[in-house]
């Protein structure tokens, strides 16, 4: 007899990541256009949730030398 075929690892563990980023993007939803700007520039964002933010509403994205500012805050030019 055959045993059954397991479930890959991957498998398992993907649910609760996908849980975990739907949440963050729950969260990010919930907040007004300043507040996701003001938790933005605090860092309490990750890259997932800035591009999703670009994605959905572009225009609400601050730019910085024509760049996304969540982008442009890590180029040598806005350091200077």
């Amino acid at each position: 007899m055959t045993p059954a075929p397991s479930t890959p690892r991957a498998t398992n563990q993907a649910a609760p990541e996908r849980e975990r980023l739907e949440e963050q993007l729950r969260q990010l939803w919930a907040m007004s256009p300043s507040q996701r700007v003001a938790a933005m520039r605090r860092g309490e964002l990750n890259m997932r949730q800035c591009c999703a933010w670009a994605g959905r509403h572009a225009d609400q994205v601050p730019l910085l030398n024509g760049e996304f500012e969540f982008i442009a805050a890590y180029t040598p030019e806005a350091a200077e």
